[in-house]
């Protein structure tokens, strides 16, 4: 795309200047891609030497930024904006040809449930026959083609190519979750949500946010800050509540519970059995009776929230209902294992302590005769608040106990531990066995046919991260191995 087309600058229509690409990571930068200068607490200035180095045609910066341009004299362009984000935000939409309100875009944020949530929709939307796009932790695509990324939610240089790359695929929705860190660093800057969601609000990610107010707030402007035609939050929780309470204009919100028949999209006569979960949805279009092969109470939230997010009529509610039953589990979100004379396994992603919380009460609803074995750990240089009321969780609702790796990174596997086991009782029955592989070893044994194993923390995850190396692991092998 020529640069006189991007922006409208005469300093900058003199040369006939074709734009290749666009990012705002000096490694990826090519000859004649526009490098987007932002100033994080990480910024060194050797990125804008490498990205001219790199060929970097035009380096747009924000006008408060301190650069020394003549060095660059004759080597590429600069150009100074108001607001940065902006900037990146609508260059990248106009350079992928985003085609604004042609494809529904639904934003999902909240600790717990981003990604079910947005599966439970991609899967509703591709079983009415249409394509719907993904992007999250588990990988962005179309549905179910996904390819794994690093980040929940990527930048909106990223995000803009995604849009106009479903849309040229003939999806008719996008999917996003919107992280804390997404929303915060202003990565979904200038979409238009046709639909914004909230699942919950709980302890994580306070390393970054340092408090809960501050991690509440960041979470709040999906609903206030962004345009959206219709807000859907779970209000069985603290702060979907106040969420609720503090948007202004509530004609456009719809609400679910499973606690309040008031609400717009209500859950009762919940039944949990070995196979599954049997329960009822009432809403203004009808009442169902559902029954589902899944496990947790948060499923039927989650399921509850996919309904009220796509259903906006009775003829699509009555659809979408008779398809619940053909929903699939999520990769890594409360997959069941079994083999005879091997004790029931279950494994998912929680690694939160109110995830913890709501794994375990939810398998004793499912399985309330079964010892329970809960085997997990807490991810290095992460929020080491969390670690001991996890240990406080597992040695409350666990009767056994085995501590383990997840991801320590560069932090003394040792002192993850100490902090885990802070919170569990001198009397509780517990081992710390590092080796993950070993630990699901010891509990995966024909000694303990008739408990339920509980490995937590890793869920879909291929990989370990040890010191800054990423080690191939995978839970769901380790266990599928064994059970053999």
């Amino acid at each position: 795309m020529k640069l006189k087309s991007l922006i409208n600058d005469k300093k900058l229509s003199i040369d006939n200047i074709n734009i290749v690409g666009l990012s705002e990571n000096s490694k990826e930068i090519k000859k004649n891609y526009i490098f987007f200068i932002k100033e994080t607490k990480n910024f060194k200035s050797s990125y804008i030497d490498e990205a001219v180095n790199n060929g970097a045609k035009l380096i747009i910066y924000s006008k408060d930024c301190q650069l020394n341009i003549k060095k660059y004299n004759n080597l590429c362009y600069f150009y100074a904006v108001d607001d940065i984000d902006r900037a990146i935000s609508k260059l990248s939409e106009k350079f992928h040809k985003v085609k604004k309100n042609k494809i529904k875009i639904y934003g999902i944020t909240g600790t717990n449930g981003k990604s079910t949530v947005s599966n439970f929709i991609a899967q509703l939307i591709t079983l009415q026959k249409e394509k719907a796009g993904l992007i999250g932790t588990l990988g962005n695509g179309i549905y179910p083609k996904l390819s794994q990324k690093n980040l929940t939610t990527p930048n909106i240089i990223d995000i803009n190519k995604y849009i106009s790359q479903f849309f040229n695929k003939e999806a008719s929705a996008v999917v996003i979750e919107a992280s804390s860190h997404g929303i915060k660093q202003n990565r979904i800057q200038g979409i238009n949500f046709d639909t914004v969601i909230f699942t919950n609000l709980t302890h994580d990610h306070l390393d970054y946010h340092k408090n809960m107010k501050d991690y509440y707030n960041t979470k709040l402007k999906l609903f206030t800050k962004y345009k959206s035609k219709r807000k859907i939050i779970c209000i069985d929780n603290y702060y979907g509540k106040k969420i609720y309470k503090d948007i202004k204009n509530r004609s456009k919100v719809k609400t679910v519970s499973i606690s309040n028949s008031k609400a717009d999209f209500y859950a009762s006569d919940i039944t949990y059995y070995r196979y599954g979960i049997k329960f009822k949805i009432h809403s203004n279009y009808g009442d169902k009776e559902i029954n589902i092969k899944m496990f947790g109470e948060f499923n039927v939230i989650n399921i509850l929230l996919a309904v009220a997010s796509l259903a906006t009529n009775k003829i699509k509610y009555n659809l979408i209902i008779n398809n619940i039953i053909k929903l699939k589990p999520i990769d890594g979100r409360m997959n069941k294992y079994y083999k005879v004379g091997y004790p029931t396994t279950f494994i998912d992603f929680a690694h939160t302590p109110d995830a913890m919380k709501q794994v375990i009460v939810s398998i004793k609803k499912h399985f309330p005769k079964n010892k329970i074995i809960t085997i997990f750990g807490c991810g290095g240089e992460r929020d080491t608040k969390k670690r001991k009321s996890m240990g406080e969780i597992a040695c409350k609702l666990s009767d056994h106990i085995i501590i383990t790796n997840d991801n320590p990174r560069n932090e003394n596997q040792k002192k993850i531990t100490e902090d885990i086991i802070l919170g569990i009782k001198k009397n509780k029955k517990y081992q710390v066995v590092l080796d993950r592989s070993k630990a699901i070893k010891k509990s995966l044994n024909r000694g303990n046919f008739n408990k339920v194993v509980l490995i937590l923390g890793k869920g879909h995850e291929q990989f370990q991260i040890v010191k800054s190396k990423k080690i191939a692991y995978s839970d769901k092998s380790e266990v599928i191995k064994l059970m053999v």
